[in-house]
């Protein structure tokens, strides 16, 4: 980290919304082109940023953001309106329509939007198609924070050398378990009994496995009634393909062969229906059986409601769960959670000699899934100015720290100042074991095999063509094996229809850094 800055300490999150920090003193920023499209119209001088009480009045600045991130905007909405007379539309789109519903506004030209706020992995499609404003004369004048935010989540926002978005969020997969359950001595002597070994936390796929077989179907929690070993978000069209590609990548992001999870950089052949994505896909439809009939229709929102308020061993999700789990309103294990990175495994695929290696230690692949929220400027919007005033609202450093810290926006830690402890316990439901949580997620980041998400244009249809395999290997309709060798070329049509060279030059450049 490079530095920490004030954490707002002794605010509550309802109270810390601070008025110099609104705005920024009448930024005049030369250059800043609008274009709705690769020969879209431009505007030339400067955009005046103006600043006071009635700065935008009249103006409503319509957002468009994802269905579990509304809350996260929502939260900031009133003070910004009366700091600026300015008005905030907030446009909730279905998690699983998100890309779909942006690219049909976008590529028909439409000034639908003012504010986008999106995966970070779709910001070099928009960004190349002139979907969204290059930012980075805003940053460089106006951003005062701009180095506290993690250098992973710093280069999410560019594309090429500029940045095109206000980063939002942090996001990393973790694993999160049941401490009430793995240090249960019933469950303990049941476990060294059957499996001839100590129960532990699991530390590989095949372990975590294991115990969600062994938790389900057994009274573990002392609530009278059988309980289960695993929650995880299945639903068709939601957060699942992410869930799944977490899944994956121990088995097929060889250390040794970066930027190899996705594609092969030096040929661009799909690399997800190779043998390490295949047994992830086995492992994840074998879980359906340690988890509730209807997990198959749970998405993200469901998971992280349900596992909170029930009795289940472990799930893996972002950093929402940790934070709801402090939420006595919905949650009781807010003192039973306990927190671990995402499981590795001692088998992993090589892509490059195509066969499995065993390894002696547990090989891991921390995997930033969704690559986070991040904000962008529309290139149709007729009020840049207040558009980029309602996006860096979102990252002032004390609206940040409350977003992160407030159960149900969806954002996660990406500040240097987000992973300092005390900041936890200021917050409005007093957060337990914040040092381990955060520990979690912050080496994960820091892991030398932490892997990007998808990050080439139109990776949101890649997704798309993803979760419809997963889906069907779920259902029973196809073997893993089949699902994702269809996806496989379903993934190469997309490439090609797109441009393979220009494809294969920027997953070489933003998966490799080659």
């Amino acid at each position: 980290m490079s530095r920490h800055i004030s954490s707002g300490a002794g605010l509550s999150r309802r109270r810390f919304l601070s008025t110099a920090a609104l705005l920024g003193g009448g930024l005049a920023v030369p250059g800043l082109l609008t274009a709705c499209g690769d020969d879209g119209p431009a505007e030339s001088g400067p955009i005046e940023v103006p600043t006071g009480p009635d700065a935008f009045k009249g103006v409503t600045v319509r957002v468009a953001v994802g269905s579990f991130m509304s809350t996260g905007v929502r939260i900031f909405k009133d003070q910004w309106e009366a700091q600026t007379g300015g008005r905030i539309e907030i446009v909730e789109i279905p998690f699983g329509d998100l890309y779909s519903k942006l690219f049909q506004a976008f590529s028909s030209r439409t000034d639908a939007y003012d504010v986008v706020i999106y995966a970070g992995g779709w910001v070099s499609g928009f960004a190349k198609a002139k979907f969204i404003r290059s930012l980075e004369d805003l940053h460089s004048r106006y951003t005062q924070n701009w180095n506290d935010v993690l250098p992973k989540v710093q280069q999410l926002t560019y594309f090429g050398d500029e940045r095109y978005t206000v980063p939002l969020d942090g996001d990393v997969f973790m694993m999160y378990y049941r401490k009430d359950a793995f240090e249960n001595p019933t469950a303990r002597q049941r476990f060294r009994a059957e499996k001839g070994r100590d129960l532990t936390v699991p530390e590989t796929w095949a372990e975590y496995l294991e115990c969600a077989e062994f938790f389900t179907g057994w009274d573990w929690a002392g609530n009278g009634r059988p309980c289960y070993g695993v929650l995880e978000a299945l639903k068709p069209k939601d957060v699942g393909a992410y869930v799944f590609t977490a899944h994956a990548a121990a088995y097929a992001a060889h250390p040794d062969h970066p930027g190899r999870l996705f594609f092969d950089p030096a040929t661009m052949e799909p690399e997800i229906g190779n043998e390490g994505w295949v047994q992830a896909l086995k492992d994840w439809t074998a879980l359906k059986a340690s988890g509730p009939s209807q997990m198959v229709t749970y998405g993200g929102g469901d998971q992280r409601g349900n596992f909170v308020a029930g009795n289940y061993a472990l799930a893996i999700d972002w950093p929402d769960i940790g934070v709801l789990a402090q939420d006595q309103s919905q949650s009781i294990i807010q003192d039973k959670i306990g927190y671990a990175p995402i499981p590795g495994s001692k088998r992993l695929w090589n892509p490059a000699d195509k066969r499995w290696e065993d390894r002696a230690e547990v090989s891991r692949a921390p995997y930033m899934g969704w690559s986070g929220w991040h904000a962008s400027v529309t290139s149709t919007t007729k009020n840049p100015a207040a558009a980029w005033s309602v996006a860096s609202w979102l990252d002032t450093t004390e609206n940040a720290l409350a977003g992160v810290t407030t159960p149900g926006t969806a954002r996660g830690p990406y500040r240097t100042d987000h992973f300092q402890p005390d900041a936890w316990s200021t917050a409005d439901d007093r957060f337990v074991d914040a040092a381990d949580y955060l520990k979690v997620q912050l080496d994960s980041f820091n892991h030398p095999n932490v892997q990007f998400d998808l990050r080439i244009p139109e990776a949101g249809r890649y997704f798309e063509a993803l979760d419809t395999a997963a889906q069907l290997a779920l259902s029973g309709q196809s073997t893993p094996e089949q699902a994702l060798q269809r996806c496989a070329e379903e993934w190469k049509a997309i490439t090609d229809q797109i441009g393979k060279d220009s494809q294969q030059e920027l997953y070489r450049t933003l998966q490799t850094g080659q």
